[in-house]
């Protein structure tokens, strides 16, 4: 051996070496973390507090969701970071609900300000759960430093508001913008192949136009019309308002900030919106004196929604039932394959309702659907493992969450009855190809392709050299089919004809309460009440709810809470964040998207 293969032998094992020690201290510290949470959940779960006399603190972190974000290894998890953190809108609903009618809490006290980018039929949902809290004779307070539409939503269903006299409400209601880059590919000379079907089919717009197309407007004007409605008729009846007060506040919001110098804290409580104005201190004694004092005295008696779910939790009589009703999250883009929670895979996601109606013991199925789509060969290939189950006679219910459109309608089409919120946004029945190529930015850098091919289509989808004619007429031809196809689909099992689908078809963007006057679904309401309703079609009374694998097993949850515990102390203003966020995602998804034919059911609208 020479003395340069030596030294560069010796290299090599330094390097060898190196990277054992970091995946030995990596893994140390990884299952050192482990056993410590589990020996502090140990702990926390054999020291219960007792509820009585105590308010009932309801302080979500992040989004309330159907389900939480896969983590990922435990490699990426310390390199990138957890996943959005976030709270199950079932967990949080078992709160309410239990705090209804436990005798032993008097108050509830909403701390909203870390909640964001929740959707509009779970805040629904949560918000009809706090009008019955509020009706069973609790006394909801709502104390906050600020409120924006998500949180003042559900502060509205509170006795009372109390604002920080430095704080503020800012209503912006609905909107929609997006970021258009023709101009810019065309400076670059890339081309966008781009084969849809549906008027209203945008999706793609950004990157074939500069503007928003009117058809693309008049149909989110429609959508996101219906659900302001809703949100100004729900607000405005909590705070014994008309609906037009709460529009006038949020047109003229400068004026009537003006008319008290500048004062928002001020000019809220005269427009009724709020009806205290108390510091942090004022707002700790204040709520002292109505509840009574901590045992050590610091504070006013209270539990946290974590220490009262353990509770709940720990007094909950099991239900000894044989028979279950599967309850499977379908959330997130839709993509071919196993896909963790927090996505939809075609496989993964088959294989869930597969497992359901493979077990005896399942007499009914309910797939809870929050997504805008994704490939549509993967939303077939679940659609048809419901039919499956159908067959075996199963009844399955889809039960629509915030977003069940494109491919997320697609998947529902074949349930026995779609149930839909009233402010689900659904629809978008349509399809679209997308490729682009860089043969003209190539050639404008001296950089060309060529060569030969025994058939005129031997080129194929190649991204340096653009796409052959008769290839791109074969794609098109696909996508019309597709669209035949998703219309034929709907028209027979809505029993309606595919000239009527076309027609609410196109690629519109419905809300659900519209979408149940055009027959897209067949009732609104949430998801007890379809779960219920599942057990009618199956003809029990006693169950219990099985919810296949797929939610984060133990050490996801434990890795999840180690390593986002403090993820919102972490980022700095993380609601100004959140827009940021929410406009990457939908390109972030986009770029893992994996049709084996390149064909998508998604709406684009549906990520913002």
């Amino acid at each position: 051996m020479t003395e340069d293969q030596t030294k560069s032998a010796r290299f090599w094992n330094v390097i060898t070496r190196i990277r054992i020690y970091v995946t030995n201290i990596l893994f140390l510290a990884i299952m050192l973390m482990i056993v410590v949470s589990i020996s502090f959940s140990f702990f926390i779960s054999s020291d219960l507090k007792d509820p009585e006399g105590k308010a009932l603190i309801f302080n979500p972190q992040g989004p309330i969701v159907e389900q939480l974000e896969g983590v990922g290894d435990p490699l990426s998890l310390l390199l990138q970071g957890p996943p959005q953190q976030g709270v199950l809108v079932r967990e949080v609903l078992e709160l309410l609900e239990s705090a209804e009618s436990d005798e032993r809490i008097e108050h509830i006290i909403l701390k909203l300000e870390n909640i964001y980018g929740t959707g509009q039929a779970v805040l629904f949902d949560v918000g009809q759960a706090l009008k019955k809290l509020r009706e069973s004779g609790k006394n909801i307070i709502s104390v906050g430093d600020s409120y924006d539409d998500t949180s003042y939503y559900l502060a509205s269903f509170s006795n009372e508001i109390i604002l920080n006299p430095d704080g503020m409400i800012l209503l912006t209601g609905f909107s929609r913008y997006r970021t258009y880059y023709k101009s810019f590919l065309d400076k670059l000379k890339i081309t966008v192949n781009l084969f849809r079907v549906g008027k209203y089919k945008s999706a793609m717009e950004p990157y074939i136009r500069d503007d928003m197309s009117e058809s693309a407007k008049e149909a989110s004007r429609t959508w996101m019309g219906v659900l302001w409605d809703s949100w100004k008729e729900v607000v405005a009846r909590n705070r014994n308002m008309l609906p037009s007060e709460i529009q006038n506040i949020a047109d003229n919001a400068p004026i009537l900030i003006k008319e008290e110098k500048g004062d928002i804290a001020k000019a809220l409580v005269k427009v009724k919106l709020v009806d205290k104005l108390l510091s942090r201190t004022e707002t700790r004694k204040y709520l002292e004196e109505l509840i009574g004092k901590s045992e050590d005295e610091k504070t006013f008696s209270q539990i946290s929604d974590i220490e009262y779910l353990q509770v709940i939790s720990a007094e909950k009589n099991p239900n000894d039932s044989e028979d279950e009703i599967a309850l499977i999250i379908a959330q997130g883009a839709i993509m071919d394959g196993i896909q963790p929670p927090g996505s939809i895979g075609g496989d993964s996601t088959a294989e869930l309702i597969k497992s359901a109606h493979e077990n005896e013991k399942v007499k009914a199925i309910v797939l809870r659907i929050d997504s805008g789509g994704g490939s549509a060969f993967a939303s077939e290939v679940i659609r048809e493992e419901i039919v499956l189950a159908k067959s075996k006679g199963i009844p399955v219910i889809a039960s629509m969450s915030n977003v069940a459109a494109s491919g997320g309608y697609w998947i529902a089409a074949s349930a026995n009855e779609i149930w839909s919120s009233h402010n689900t946004i659904t629809g978008s029945i349509g399809i679209f190809g997308f490729f682009p190529t860089f043969e003209k930015s190539l050639a404008e850098i001296g950089i060309h392709t060529d060569g030969i091919s025994t058939t005129d289509l031997g080129s194929g989808m190649d991204p340096m050299q653009g796409i052959n004619p008769g290839l791109s007429d074969i794609i098109q031809s696909s996508i019309e089919f597709g669209y035949e196809r998703f219309i034929g689909l709907v028209a027979k099992e809505r029993k309606m004809t595919k000239k009527q689908v076309d027609e609410i078809a196109q690629g519109r963007v419905w809300a659900g309460e519209t979408a149940h006057n055009l027959g897209l679904v067949d009732r609104l309401g949430n998801l007890k009440e379809a779960v219920n309703r599942a057990a009618e079609l199956a003809q029990i009374e006693n169950y219990r709810i099985y919810r296949p694998k797929g939610e984060l097993d133990w050490k996801e949850k434990i890795l999840k809470q180690l390593l986002g515990s403090n993820s919102t102390k972490l980022q700095s203003n993380i609601k100004t964040k959140k827009v940021f966020q929410n406009s990457i995602s939908f390109y972030q998804k986009l770029n893992q998207f994996n049709d084996p034919k390149g064909i998508y059911a998604i709406c684009l609208e549906c990520y913002h």
